[in-house]
């Protein structure tokens, strides 16, 4: 049975397509894509919302395409049917919990996860931003998501 893992952000036009992108590129080079699949969700997602314009660049500069990615908001369905969802930051996790208390157990921050330093458990919203604070997300994410796959 594959193991459904879930990313969640704000809008799901920025973090959590990134790291969705970057993890399915990650679990077919690690050949785990029969073992894991990933979709991303935002908790304040306008459905249907195009990837940021600089998601989309800062994606195709480092070999992901968005350009078809449209936002979802999270949903009961989603939230049942992971095996673990990770969010961009502690206010992502606080907002699902409110509503989906029974997730409790499979779900972290990204860097909560990671064991980050308890001071640092929040990946940055890029959004409204300038091309570098992208591309600094995008790297921090696939930092983060490099070690959480070593981990799973």
């Amino acid at each position: 049975m594959i193991k459904k893992v879930l990313f969640v952000c704000t809008g799901n036009t920025c973090r959590s397509p990134m790291a969705e992108a970057i993890f399915k590129r990650m679990l077919k080079e690690r050949n785990l894509d029969d073992r894991y699949s990933c979709s991303s969700a935002g908790v304040y997602a306008f459905e249907g919302d195009c990837a940021s314009p600089e998601a989309i660049s800062v994606a195709m500069q480092n070999g992901l395409d968005l350009k078809n990615h449209y936002a979802r908001v999270l949903n009961f369905d989603m939230v049942k049917d992971a095996y673990i969802i990770f969010t961009m930051t502690r206010d992502h996790k606080r907002k699902v919990l409110d509503v989906y208390p029974e997730s409790q157990d499979k779900i972290f921050t990204l860097k909560e996860f990671d064991e980050y330093d308890a001071c640092d458990r929040d990946i940055i919203d890029p959004f409204g931003k300038d091309e570098k604070a992208y591309l600094d997300c995008i790297r921090e994410i696939e930092t983060v998501l490099s070690k959480i796959l070593d981990r799973l």
